[in-house]
Protein backbone atom coordinates (compact mmCIF):
# COMPACT_ATOMS: atom_id res chain seq x y z
CA UNK A 1 0.00 0.00 0.00
CA UNK A 2 2.84 2.37 0.82
CA UNK A 3 4.45 1.68 -2.56
CA UNK A 4 1.19 2.52 -4.37
CA UNK A 5 0.81 5.72 -2.33
CA UNK A 6 4.42 6.66 -3.08
CA UNK A 7 3.86 6.00 -6.79
CA UNK A 8 0.91 8.41 -6.95
CA UNK A 9 2.71 11.12 -4.95
CA UNK A 10 5.59 11.12 -7.43
CA UNK A 11 6.32 14.43 -9.13
CA UNK A 12 7.81 12.47 -12.01
CA UNK A 13 4.43 10.77 -12.56
CA UNK A 14 2.72 14.17 -12.89
CA UNK A 15 5.29 15.34 -15.46
CA UNK A 16 5.06 12.12 -17.49
CA UNK A 17 1.24 12.15 -17.45
CA UNK A 18 1.18 15.80 -18.54
CA UNK A 19 3.46 14.98 -21.46
CA UNK A 20 1.40 11.93 -22.50
CA UNK A 21 -1.86 13.90 -22.28
CA UNK A 22 -0.40 16.63 -24.50
CA UNK A 23 0.74 14.11 -27.11
CA UNK A 24 -2.60 12.30 -27.01
CA UNK A 25 -4.61 15.53 -27.46
CA UNK A 26 -2.42 16.64 -30.38
CA UNK A 27 -2.95 13.24 -32.02
CA UNK A 28 -6.69 13.56 -31.47
CA UNK A 29 -6.67 17.01 -33.09
CA UNK A 30 -5.35 15.46 -36.29
CA UNK A 31 -7.88 12.62 -36.16
CA UNK A 32 -10.77 15.06 -35.69
CA UNK A 33 -10.17 16.56 -39.13
CA UNK A 34 -9.53 13.21 -40.81
CA UNK A 35 -12.59 11.42 -39.37
CA UNK A 36 -15.48 13.94 -39.48
CA UNK A 37 -18.22 11.32 -39.81
CA UNK A 38 -17.12 9.30 -36.78
CA UNK A 39 -16.21 12.24 -34.53
CA UNK A 40 -18.53 14.96 -35.87
CA UNK A 41 -21.34 14.10 -33.44
CA UNK A 42 -19.19 14.30 -30.30
CA UNK A 43 -20.43 17.82 -29.46
CA UNK A 44 -24.08 17.05 -30.26
CA UNK A 45 -24.62 14.41 -27.58
CA UNK A 46 -23.83 13.86 -23.93
CA UNK A 47 -20.23 12.68 -23.88
CA UNK A 48 -20.61 9.26 -22.28
CA UNK A 49 -23.67 8.46 -24.42
CA UNK A 50 -21.60 9.17 -27.51
CA UNK A 51 -18.49 7.44 -26.13
CA UNK A 52 -20.13 4.08 -25.44
CA UNK A 53 -22.26 4.29 -28.58
CA UNK A 54 -20.71 5.74 -31.70
CA UNK A 55 -17.28 6.07 -30.08
CA UNK A 56 -17.11 2.40 -29.18
CA UNK A 57 -18.23 1.43 -32.69
CA UNK A 58 -15.49 3.56 -34.30
CA UNK A 59 -12.40 2.68 -32.28
CA UNK A 60 -10.10 3.36 -35.23
CA UNK A 61 -10.99 7.05 -34.91
CA UNK A 62 -11.83 7.32 -31.20
CA UNK A 63 -9.13 5.21 -29.48
CA UNK A 64 -7.28 8.35 -28.40
CA UNK A 65 -10.35 9.52 -26.41
CA UNK A 66 -10.41 6.29 -24.38
CA UNK A 67 -6.66 6.69 -23.81
CA UNK A 68 -7.18 10.32 -22.79
CA UNK A 69 -9.78 9.29 -20.21
CA UNK A 70 -7.38 6.71 -18.74
CA UNK A 71 -4.59 9.29 -18.55
CA UNK A 72 -6.91 11.88 -16.98
CA UNK A 73 -8.03 9.33 -14.41
CA UNK A 74 -4.41 8.67 -13.43
CA UNK A 75 -3.72 12.41 -13.39
CA UNK A 76 -6.74 13.00 -11.14
CA UNK A 77 -5.61 10.25 -8.76
CA UNK A 78 -2.12 11.74 -8.76
CA UNK A 79 -3.55 15.17 -7.92
CA UNK A 80 -5.85 13.85 -5.19
CA UNK A 81 -3.14 11.80 -3.49
CA UNK A 82 -0.60 14.63 -3.68
CA UNK A 83 -3.17 17.06 -2.27
CA UNK A 84 -4.04 14.78 0.64
CA UNK A 85 -0.35 14.17 1.34
CA UNK A 86 0.49 17.88 1.28
CA UNK A 87 -2.50 18.90 3.44
CA UNK A 88 -1.57 16.25 6.00
CA UNK A 89 2.00 17.60 6.08
CA UNK A 90 0.73 21.17 6.54
CA UNK A 91 -1.55 20.17 9.40
CA UNK A 92 1.30 18.35 11.14
CA UNK A 93 3.55 21.37 10.84
CA UNK A 94 3.92 23.46 14.07
CA UNK A 95 6.48 26.03 13.00
CA UNK A 96 6.61 29.66 14.16
CA UNK A 97 4.68 32.54 12.58
CA UNK A 98 7.78 33.42 10.57
CA UNK A 99 6.78 30.61 8.24
CA UNK A 100 3.14 31.77 7.93
CA UNK A 101 3.55 33.06 4.39
CA UNK A 102 5.24 29.86 3.28
CA UNK A 103 2.40 27.85 4.79
CA UNK A 104 -0.15 30.11 3.04
CA UNK A 105 1.58 29.46 -0.30
CA UNK A 106 1.39 25.73 0.30
CA UNK A 107 -2.29 25.93 1.23
CA UNK A 108 -3.07 27.95 -1.90
CA UNK A 109 -1.14 25.46 -4.02
CA UNK A 110 -3.36 22.67 -2.74
CA UNK A 111 -6.44 24.83 -3.23
CA UNK A 112 -5.53 25.05 -6.93
CA UNK A 113 -5.44 21.25 -7.02
CA UNK A 114 -8.77 21.15 -5.21
CA UNK A 115 -10.36 23.52 -7.76
CA UNK A 116 -9.13 21.30 -10.58
CA UNK A 117 -10.61 18.18 -8.94
CA UNK A 118 -13.96 19.88 -8.26
CA UNK A 119 -14.17 21.08 -11.88
CA UNK A 120 -13.34 17.59 -13.16
CA UNK A 121 -16.07 16.15 -10.92
CA UNK A 122 -18.61 18.64 -12.31
CA UNK A 123 -17.78 17.65 -15.89
CA UNK A 124 -18.12 13.99 -14.93
CA UNK A 125 -21.60 14.61 -13.48
CA UNK A 126 -22.74 16.56 -16.57
CA UNK A 127 -21.39 13.90 -18.93
CA UNK A 128 -23.21 11.17 -17.02
CA UNK A 129 -26.55 12.65 -15.98
CA UNK A 130 -27.10 15.50 -18.44
CA UNK A 131 -28.62 15.55 -21.91
CA UNK A 132 -28.21 17.45 -25.15
CA UNK A 133 -30.90 17.70 -27.85
CA UNK A 134 -30.63 19.55 -31.17
CA UNK A 135 -33.06 20.56 -33.92
CA UNK A 136 -35.98 21.36 -31.62
CA UNK A 137 -38.36 23.22 -33.95
CA UNK A 138 -40.83 25.59 -32.32
CA UNK A 139 -43.30 27.78 -34.24
CA UNK A 140 -44.16 31.31 -33.23
CA UNK A 141 -47.06 31.25 -30.78
CA UNK A 142 -46.76 27.55 -29.99
CA UNK A 143 -45.07 25.46 -27.28
CA UNK A 144 -42.90 22.36 -27.11
CA UNK A 145 -42.06 20.20 -24.06
CA UNK A 146 -38.59 20.40 -22.54
CA UNK A 147 -36.81 17.07 -23.17
CA UNK A 148 -36.80 14.59 -20.28
CA UNK A 149 -39.20 16.77 -18.30
CA UNK A 150 -42.90 16.09 -17.70
CA UNK A 151 -43.56 19.54 -16.25
CA UNK A 152 -41.55 22.13 -18.20
CA UNK A 153 -42.33 23.50 -21.66
CA UNK A 154 -41.08 26.33 -23.88
CA UNK A 155 -43.22 28.86 -25.75
CA UNK A 156 -41.99 31.04 -28.59
CA UNK A 157 -43.74 34.36 -28.16
CA UNK A 158 -42.04 36.17 -31.04
CA UNK A 159 -39.17 35.61 -33.45
CA UNK A 160 -37.37 38.77 -34.59
CA UNK A 161 -34.74 38.40 -37.32
CA UNK A 162 -33.04 41.35 -39.01
CA UNK A 163 -30.78 41.32 -42.07
CA UNK A 164 -28.39 43.91 -43.43
CA UNK A 165 -28.45 45.33 -46.97
CA UNK A 166 -25.85 42.73 -47.96
CA UNK A 167 -28.13 39.90 -46.75
CA UNK A 168 -26.00 39.38 -43.66
CA UNK A 169 -27.93 38.60 -40.49
CA UNK A 170 -27.71 41.38 -37.92
CA UNK A 171 -29.63 39.67 -35.14
CA UNK A 172 -31.78 36.64 -34.40
CA UNK A 173 -33.86 37.14 -31.26
CA UNK A 174 -36.31 34.60 -29.88
CA UNK A 175 -38.65 35.80 -27.13
CA UNK A 176 -39.12 32.60 -25.09
CA UNK A 177 -41.15 31.75 -22.02
CA UNK A 178 -40.35 28.78 -19.80
CA UNK A 179 -43.62 27.33 -18.48
CA UNK A 180 -44.62 24.91 -15.75
CA UNK A 181 -48.27 23.88 -15.70
CA UNK A 182 -49.01 26.86 -18.00
CA UNK A 183 -47.45 29.26 -15.49
CA UNK A 184 -44.50 31.37 -16.59
CA UNK A 185 -41.33 30.58 -14.67
CA UNK A 186 -38.99 32.74 -16.71
CA UNK A 187 -39.07 35.06 -19.75
CA UNK A 188 -35.94 35.54 -21.79
CA UNK A 189 -35.01 36.98 -25.19
CA UNK A 190 -32.57 34.34 -26.40
CA UNK A 191 -29.85 35.47 -28.79
CA UNK A 192 -26.76 33.83 -30.22
CA UNK A 193 -24.49 33.02 -27.25
CA UNK A 194 -27.16 34.35 -24.86
CA UNK A 195 -29.13 31.26 -23.76
CA UNK A 196 -32.04 30.88 -21.39
CA UNK A 197 -30.67 29.32 -18.20
CA UNK A 198 -32.78 27.59 -15.57
CA UNK A 199 -31.69 25.00 -12.99
CA UNK A 200 -29.02 23.44 -15.18
CA UNK A 201 -31.10 23.72 -18.38
CA UNK A 202 -29.69 25.85 -21.19
CA UNK A 203 -31.71 26.80 -24.27
CA UNK A 204 -29.82 28.14 -27.32
CA UNK A 205 -31.17 29.38 -30.65
CA UNK A 206 -29.26 28.00 -33.64
CA UNK A 207 -31.38 28.56 -36.76
CA UNK A 208 -34.64 30.05 -37.96
CA UNK A 209 -36.97 29.73 -40.92
CA UNK A 210 -40.50 29.84 -42.23
CA UNK A 211 -42.81 26.95 -43.05
CA UNK A 212 -46.11 26.97 -44.95
CA UNK A 213 -49.01 27.04 -42.50
CA UNK A 214 -52.04 27.44 -44.73
CA UNK A 215 -53.18 27.78 -48.33
CA UNK A 216 -55.48 30.57 -49.49
CA UNK A 217 -58.18 30.39 -52.15
CA UNK A 218 -60.45 33.09 -53.60
CA UNK A 219 -64.03 32.06 -54.24
CA UNK A 220 -65.69 34.61 -56.60
CA UNK A 221 -69.41 35.05 -57.23
CA UNK A 222 -70.44 38.00 -59.46
CA UNK A 223 -67.58 40.16 -58.26
CA UNK A 224 -67.99 39.21 -54.58
CA UNK A 225 -64.93 37.39 -53.24
CA UNK A 226 -64.52 35.16 -50.22
CA UNK A 227 -61.10 34.15 -48.95
CA UNK A 228 -60.89 30.54 -47.79
CA UNK A 229 -57.84 29.49 -45.78
CA UNK A 230 -57.04 25.81 -45.42
CA UNK A 231 -54.60 24.90 -42.66
CA UNK A 232 -52.22 22.25 -43.88
CA UNK A 233 -52.65 20.01 -40.85
CA UNK A 234 -56.45 20.12 -41.28
CA UNK A 235 -56.42 19.74 -45.11
CA UNK A 236 -59.98 21.06 -45.53
CA UNK A 237 -62.15 24.12 -44.95
CA UNK A 238 -65.78 25.11 -45.56
CA UNK A 239 -66.85 28.41 -47.13
CA UNK A 240 -69.72 30.60 -45.96
CA UNK A 241 -71.78 29.26 -48.87
CA UNK A 242 -71.39 25.70 -47.60
CA UNK A 243 -68.76 24.51 -50.09
CA UNK A 244 -65.99 22.33 -48.62
CA UNK A 245 -62.50 22.36 -50.16
CA UNK A 246 -60.27 19.34 -49.55
CA UNK A 247 -56.56 19.12 -50.32
CA UNK A 248 -55.99 15.77 -52.04
CA UNK A 249 -52.38 15.55 -53.21
CA UNK A 250 -49.34 17.65 -54.02
CA UNK A 251 -46.89 16.70 -56.79
CA UNK A 252 -43.53 18.49 -57.16
CA UNK A 253 -43.18 18.69 -60.96
CA UNK A 254 -46.61 18.78 -62.61
CA UNK A 255 -47.07 17.26 -66.06
CA UNK A 256 -49.70 15.35 -68.00
CA UNK A 257 -49.32 12.20 -70.06
CA UNK A 258 -50.82 11.55 -73.50
CA UNK A 259 -54.15 10.66 -71.89
CA UNK A 260 -54.26 13.86 -69.87
CA UNK A 261 -53.51 12.17 -66.56
CA UNK A 262 -51.46 14.23 -64.10
CA UNK A 263 -48.07 12.93 -62.90
CA UNK A 264 -44.78 14.27 -61.53
CA UNK A 265 -42.02 14.54 -64.12
CA UNK A 266 -39.31 14.62 -61.41
CA UNK A 267 -38.76 14.81 -57.67
CA UNK A 268 -37.67 18.44 -57.88
CA UNK A 269 -40.10 21.26 -57.00
CA UNK A 270 -39.93 22.78 -60.46
CA UNK A 271 -43.65 23.08 -61.09
CA UNK A 272 -45.54 22.09 -57.93
CA UNK A 273 -49.26 21.53 -58.30
CA UNK A 274 -52.05 20.85 -55.84
CA UNK A 275 -55.21 18.83 -56.44
CA UNK A 276 -58.34 20.20 -54.75
CA UNK A 277 -61.77 18.56 -54.53
CA UNK A 278 -64.96 20.54 -53.92
CA UNK A 279 -67.96 19.20 -52.03
CA UNK A 280 -71.39 20.57 -51.20
CA UNK A 281 -72.21 18.85 -47.96
CA UNK A 282 -71.42 15.18 -48.65
CA UNK A 283 -71.92 15.54 -52.42
CA UNK A 284 -68.79 15.65 -54.60
CA UNK A 285 -68.94 18.42 -57.20
CA UNK A 286 -65.64 18.85 -59.01
CA UNK A 287 -61.85 18.54 -58.69
CA UNK A 288 -58.96 20.35 -60.34
CA UNK A 289 -55.25 21.14 -60.28
CA UNK A 290 -53.71 24.46 -59.21
CA UNK A 291 -50.18 25.46 -60.26
CA UNK A 292 -48.61 27.01 -57.17
CA UNK A 293 -46.03 29.04 -59.11
CA UNK A 294 -48.60 30.35 -61.61
CA UNK A 295 -51.85 30.72 -59.64
CA UNK A 296 -53.42 33.09 -62.18
CA UNK A 297 -53.14 30.50 -64.95
CA UNK A 298 -55.31 27.91 -63.21
CA UNK A 299 -58.81 28.14 -61.77
CA UNK A 300 -61.78 25.89 -61.08
CA UNK A 301 -65.38 26.73 -62.07
CA UNK A 302 -68.53 25.20 -60.58
CA UNK A 303 -72.15 26.32 -60.01
CA UNK A 304 -71.40 29.75 -61.50
CA UNK A 305 -68.49 30.26 -59.06
CA UNK A 306 -64.77 30.60 -59.73
CA UNK A 307 -62.06 29.25 -57.40
CA UNK A 308 -58.51 30.63 -57.67
CA UNK A 309 -55.41 29.80 -55.62
CA UNK A 310 -54.21 32.96 -53.84
CA UNK A 311 -50.97 31.77 -52.22
CA UNK A 312 -49.34 30.28 -49.15
CA UNK A 313 -49.27 31.77 -45.66
CA UNK A 314 -46.02 31.15 -43.80
CA UNK A 315 -45.34 30.86 -40.10
CA UNK A 316 -41.87 31.62 -38.63
CA UNK A 317 -40.10 29.07 -36.48
CA UNK A 318 -36.89 28.80 -34.48
CA UNK A 319 -34.53 25.85 -34.11
CA UNK A 320 -33.38 25.39 -30.52
CA UNK A 321 -30.69 23.35 -28.87
CA UNK A 322 -31.73 22.33 -25.35
CA UNK A 323 -29.06 21.09 -22.95
CA UNK A 324 -28.94 20.14 -19.32
CA UNK A 325 -25.65 20.25 -17.42
CA UNK A 326 -26.31 19.33 -13.77
CA UNK A 327 -22.64 19.81 -12.98
CA UNK A 328 -22.47 23.43 -14.13
CA UNK A 329 -22.43 25.00 -10.65
CA UNK A 330 -19.83 22.47 -9.50
CA UNK A 331 -17.60 23.35 -12.47
CA UNK A 332 -18.00 27.07 -11.80
CA UNK A 333 -17.20 26.53 -8.10
CA UNK A 334 -14.05 24.64 -9.01
CA UNK A 335 -13.01 27.34 -11.49
CA UNK A 336 -13.61 30.06 -8.89
CA UNK A 337 -11.48 28.25 -6.30
CA UNK A 338 -8.78 27.70 -8.93
CA UNK A 339 -8.67 31.36 -10.04
CA UNK A 340 -8.77 32.87 -6.52
CA UNK A 341 -6.04 30.51 -5.32
CA UNK A 342 -3.87 31.23 -8.36
CA UNK A 343 -4.20 35.00 -7.87
CA UNK A 344 -3.36 34.63 -4.18
CA UNK A 345 -0.35 32.49 -5.02
CA UNK A 346 0.97 35.13 -7.41
CA UNK A 347 0.81 37.92 -4.83
CA UNK A 348 2.02 36.15 -1.69
CA UNK A 349 5.75 36.29 -1.31
CA UNK A 350 7.48 33.34 0.21
CA UNK A 351 9.50 30.29 -0.54
CA UNK A 352 9.96 29.08 -4.13
CA UNK A 353 7.89 26.53 -5.93
CA UNK A 354 7.66 23.11 -4.36
CA UNK A 355 9.16 21.40 -7.41
CA UNK A 356 12.43 23.34 -6.99
CA UNK A 357 14.90 21.64 -4.66
CA UNK A 358 17.15 23.64 -2.40
CA UNK A 359 20.88 23.14 -3.06
CA UNK A 360 22.51 20.76 -0.59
Amino acid sequence: MKSIWKFFTSTRLAVVLSLLITIDVLTGTLLLSSSPKALGMIDLEIFFYWLFGMGLNNLAASWWIFLLLALLLLFALNTIVCTIDSIAFILRSHRETARTRAKARRILSQAIHLGFIIGLLGHLISSTFGYRTVDNRIFEGSSIPVPQSNELSLRLNKLDVEFSKNDGMLRMDADLSLLQDNKILKDKVVRLNEPLLYRGNAVYITHHGEAPESMGFKLSDNGVQEIIKIKLHERSATSKKGYTLKLEQLIPDFARDSEGKAYSASKQFRNPALEVKVYKGEQFLVSGWFLLKSPSETSLAFNGLKLVFSGLAYRPYAILTINKDPGTLIVLSGALIFIISLIGLLFIKGEGMELVRKPT
